[in-house]
């Protein structure tokens, strides 16, 4: 199915990738290379579709044979590591590992929660989509079915079971989008992407600027730490955020 209008869009809760908005970067990428890469797309954080169903259509579209990974445990978050807590945004400004004005919209995020929930947050809460836990496997596979999408497959199950599973062994990706928010997804996604991630391939880092996640930022200073290629952010920012790619060198 080829949606046209952006109403379609909105009402099956897609991210048009034909307009503006916070993803257009990963979508102009996966636009500018698909033909010239080797290797399919990686969605870790898939939740409801919003962007994997997008980039399904994208492909379609583009008329590629490229398949769509997206990797859930369609159950809400795991356990919370210590780098999860939100206080851990006062240890990244403290160290220089974030921005004045990313610390300071952060405690503004706080304030705006607490002022609307009349509580104190917590990273449980922290999130206009809670703990997530109230994705739809199924929805979303009637989803893929009713737009005709035979290029995403769902790989659904904690990734430390399923991102060891050895059909995955000869899998290569051109991009990756990396949604998964907690430091332990980080710490268990950002190795195995990168691994199979091509030369001159491309992983957008959706919660490297995060007002809810510090363990995001902190699991990918640490996996790129001692690396070459290190996270960079786009000059222009969009939608009022930061917004952090890296692309991985030939060489390595």
């Amino acid at each position: 199915m080829n949606l046209q209008n952006d109403w379609e869009f909105n009402v099956l809760q897609i991210y048009n990738y034909k307009l503006d908005g916070k993803l257009k970067e990963y979508f102009n990428f996966v636009t500018a290379n698909f033909d010239k890469l080797e290797g399919d797309i990686c969605e870790v954080g898939v939740y409801r579709g919003f962007s994997i169903l997008a980039t399904g259509l994208l492909l379609k579209e583009l008329g590629s044979d490229k398949k769509i990974y997206g990797f859930d445990s369609f159950s809400g978050f795991p356990s919370y590591h210590e780098n999860d807590n939100l206080n851990k945004f006062k240890d990244l400004y403290a160290a220089n590992a974030i921005s004045k004005k990313h610390f300071e919209e952060f405690q503004l995020n706080i304030q705006h929660k607490e002022f609307i929930s009349g509580k104190g947050v917590k990273p449980s809460s922290i999130s206009s989509s809670l703990d997530f836990s109230e994705t739809s496997l199924s929805l979303l596979e009637s989803k893929i079915d009713y737009l005709g999408l035979d290029n995403i497959v769902l790989v659904d199950g904690d990734y430390k079971d399923t991102m060891k599973n050895k059909s995955f062994t000869n899998v290569n990706f051109m991009s990756a989008l990396i949604d998964c928010d907690l430091y332990e997804s980080h710490k268990l996604a950002l190795p195995f992407v990168w691994d199979r991630l091509v030369g001159s391939g491309y992983m957008y880092l959706d919660e490297y600027y995060s007002l809810k996640f510090p363990g995001a930022r902190i699991a990918t200073n640490e996996f790129f730490l001692g690396k070459q290629d290190k996270p960079k952010m786009y000059s222009q920012n969009l939608m009022d955020f930061e917004r952090w790619y890296i692309l991985k060198n030939n060489s390595n």
